[in-house]
């Protein structure tokens, strides 16, 4: 009797057992996969290629896969599009290294454009876009010259986390569309490095920054507040930011805090360690000249901006254009003070 119970309660354990372990989702990925059916994680081994067309070299990752991990030294050339995840179910893309764990998207400049994707449309062409509602974390890699946007996600509860990353576009020209970050209220970003010829991180949502460096280019600005057709209050909380300067002859489209255009929205900034080195001249569209770049270039004159900054340095940059409603208190530290981020 006791031999049949045994025979039993086994039978019914690897039953259970055989319909939760969940079987390798299909990707044609041309490098060394690994599949581990248990913890539901997928496993880039070695170094290989999505397919090259247009929408193949995107992967959508099936909601039973819980984990995406690139091996120290691999290059994962393709993209990750997240479909709808139930809150309880969230993705982690991690990399083994930050460095050598590369999601890498194409060599060829202006991808987009030469594509005719609608400019709504880029945004779904990012190494990794979180194409509907989905909380996503991406940690300890490197994302580098997208064939669109390095990190995004526009669905309403599209949450990404970023921490300890490397967001790059290492390519020339101004018209990569190679935007470094957006997502849905709640979003956040740390310890990371974000340098792309456009805009950084696209403050259209509540958001949290931290120890975050922004390599400051010729196009785009590090911190884009809004481009038109969002009509919402926003919260940024940002601690430990530094702003860098690059282009060689020190001009600039944008300045470091943009908010091109806007109808009726309120941002509200508050950071805890803000340093901005950068400096020279900006491009004024209205008047077709090069003017002194500041650290604002706020537009929009019916939406507010508040934003309060303390442990501020600025090395000489001035205030910048402000043209909206709303309060600036920068609380600034002497130059002698100034303690860069480290990458």
């Amino acid at each position: 009797m006791r031999i049949r119970r045994f025979i039993v309660l086994l039978f019914l354990v690897l039953l259970v057992h055989g319909t939760t372990a969940v079987a390798q989702p299909e990707i044609h990925y041309s490098g060394q996969v690994g599949w581990n059916e248990d913890s539901a994680t997928m496993t880039f081994c070695t170094s290989g290629s999505m397919p090259v067309s247009k929408e193949g070299f995107f992967w959508d990752v099936p909601s039973t896969v819980k984990r995406i991990v690139i091996d120290e030294n691999v290059r994962f050339t393709g993209g990750f599009r997240v479909l709808y995840r139930e809150p309880t179910n969230p993705l982690h893309i991690v990399g083994r290294h930050q460095k050598t764990s590369v999601i890498f998207g194409t060599n060829e400049e202006a991808w987009t454009a030469r594509q005719k994707i609608a400019e709504n449309e880029k945004w779904k062409y990012s190494a990794i876009s979180v194409i509907e509602d989905a909380v996503v974390h991406v940690s300890g890699l490197t994302v580098r010259d997208p064939r669109g946007y390095l990190i995004s996600g526009y669905a309403n509860k599209a949450v990404i986390h970023v921490d300890s990353c490397t967001l790059i576009d290492t390519r020339s020209g101004n018209n990569n569309n190679s935007d470094g970050f957006a997502g849905a209220a709640g979003s956040s970003i740390r310890n990371t490095l974000i340098s792309t010829a456009d805009d950084g991180i696209k403050i259209y949502n509540d958001i949290t920054l931290e120890n975050v460096v922004i390599e400051h280019h010729r196009n785009g600005a590090p911190l884009q507040f809004g481009w038109g057709g969002e009509s919402r209050i926003v919260n940024a909380t940002i601690s430990n930011l530094t702003i860098r300067g690059i282009d060689p002859e020190h001009r600039y489209n944008m300045a470091p805090f943009t908010w091109e255009r806007g109808e009726k929205s309120t941002r509200n900034v508050t950071i805890n360690g803000l340093d901005v080195s950068t400096g020279g001249q900006l491009y004024d569209e209205e008047s077709g000249e090069w003017v002194p770049l500041g650290l604002l270039e706020l537009k929009p004159a019916n939406c507010e901006f508040n934003l309060k900054a303390t442990a501020v340095q600025r090395h000489g940059l001035p205030l910048g254009m402000n043209r909206t409603t709303g309060t600036i208190q920068l609380d600034e530290l002497p130059d002698r003070e100034s303690s860069s981020l480290k990458d």
